[in-house]
């Protein structure tokens, strides 16, 4: 007979966290049926406004899913063939999708055990001549730590 080992780790509480918006969710979600604008519609539109504003910039261009954000971004950072991206393969397929689509090569970054989130100390070491841009994850409420990100990139 073999023996089995089930765990239950909860990493985050998604369900907690989206009950405290439900109503707001919700209420959105309808006027945007209501009006039937589903594509670069008027709700579209407020959106990029509003976020634009939030982030104090001149432009925001939606996209369909984060696939189509990530290969947007990194195209207009101008990553292409033969190119490095260091990133995490605790990721969603998307994020090594974009990097390959945009002709890249993904370097794999291991991640600290603590947090899941990239190991800032083996993205140092993972640095080459072809580095051209650190593709880091943000996952379950937590951001990667930005600012030494940034110190290394």
């Amino acid at each position: 007979m073999k023996a089995t080992l089930a765990m239950d780790i909860q990493l985050v509480d998604l369900k907690a966290q989206y009950e405290t918006i439900d109503s707001e969710i919700q209420q959105n979600l309808q006027a945007v049926l209501n009006g039937c604008d589903f594509v670069l519609g008027s709700s579209v539109e407020s959106f990029e406004k509003e976020f634009a504003e939030y982030l104090g910039t001149d432009h925001v261009v939606s996209c369909a899913n984060g696939t189509d954000g990530l290969i947007l971004a990194l195209k207009a950072a101008g990553i292409r063939a033969g190119d490095e991206v260091i990133t995490t393969p605790f990721t969603w397929i998307s994020t090594v999708f974009a990097i390959t689509h945009v002709g890249a090569t993904p370097v794999f970054v291991d991640i600290d055990p603590g947090t899941y989130i990239i190991d800032v100390e083996k993205i140092k070491k993972a640095v080459t001549p072809k580095t051209a841009a650190i593709l880091p994850v943000h996952l379950y409420g937590q951001c990667a730590p930005m600012d030494q990100i940034m110190a290394i990139a």
